[in-house]
């Protein structure tokens, strides 16, 4: 898979032949810088990718911002202030591809929710059990099982982020659910991480992705008895679950084509299921 990866990228920058000038200059455009930006949602995964990379590729750079919304994004993309924008959601992807944006869909993450690993002991919730706890019905662990009698503290994300979206959309309790306003709500991917890591009796809606980076703060629970594995996702078992773009320009440079490469690669697809995301060959779209 390594070699095929390596002959996509020979084939992007038409350099497999020529002179060894030619080689040295074709190298040295392949390792340009790659700057990425976009959805703080699909941002874990891109930077556990990044890593990935440039330890496999030595002389590799791909440096991040700090996070945009999705119209400044793509704005920044066709002004080319950055070569790859992050995305989960809202995309027309015949539109952009019209327009010279290609649209590569590299995974599917398990939407979860993570519970504060130290003083939460329960490893699943029944979805009705799960609703009670976000309208309120539900206030102690107690009740719901655990061996303590600790206060549940919610988090969660605005309505308009996709976690919610796939929260509302793929459990069918949870579809007309009046949020408790107890619930704490935070705006950033990382705000959710800091909050169920320091908070006891925490319980947040966040990705498999971030409580895999969590270093065993967060526990991802079960949801009907199904975890939110690899392979729950990959066999239908377990469907919360957000898709992770990588949007780039048609003229985009030589480094960004050999950042795909490795991305779509058996080595790239490792680092997205340590990572709890499903690696798709599904392209560009």
């Amino acid at each position: 898979m390594r070699r095929l990866a390596l002959a996509l990228l020979c084939a992007a920058l038409a350099a497999c032949g020529g002179d060894s000038a030619a080689t040295r200059d074709d190298t040295d455009a392949a390792l340009a810088p790659v700057h990425i930006d976009g959805s703080n949602g699909v941002m874990p995964l891109a930077r556990a990718l990044a890593e990935a990379y440039m330890a496999a590729e030595p002389g590799s750079v791909v440096t991040f911002g700090n996070g945009l919304g999705s119209r400044t994004r793509l704005d920044s993309l066709r002004a080319g202030r950055m070569d790859i924008a992050l995305a989960s959601h809202g995309l027309d992807t015949a539109a952009l591809r019209a327009e010279g944006l290609p649209v590569h869909r590299i995974a599917e993450t398990p939407v979860v929710f993570g519970v504060h690993a130290a003083s939460v002991s329960l490893d699943g919730l029944p979805s009705s059990r799960l609703c009670d706890v976000l309208a309120g019905r539900e206030t102690s662990w107690r009740p719901l099982g655990d061996g303590r009698d600790l206060p549940i503290v919610l988090v969660v994300r605005p309505e308009a982020e996709v976690d919610m979206e796939v929260l509302r959309d793929r459990v069918a309790c949870a579809h007309d659910v009046v949020i408790t306003p107890s619930a704490v709500v935070v705006e950033e991917t990382a705000d959710m991480a800091r909050a169920i890591t320091n908070t006891e009796g925490a319980i947040g809606i966040t990705t498999a992705t971030v409580a895999a980076q969590s270093g065993g703060a967060i526990r991802a629970m079960a949801l009907d008895g199904v975890m939110p594995s690899v392979e729950a996702v990959r066999e239908g078992r377990y469907t919360l679950t957000r898709s992770s773009y990588l949007i780039t320009r048609g003229d985009a440079h030589a480094g960004v084509a050999r950042f795909l490469a490795f991305v779509a690669s058996a080595e790239g697809r490792r680092v997205l299921e340590a990572k709890g995301a499903v690696g798709v060959n599904g392209g560009v779209q």
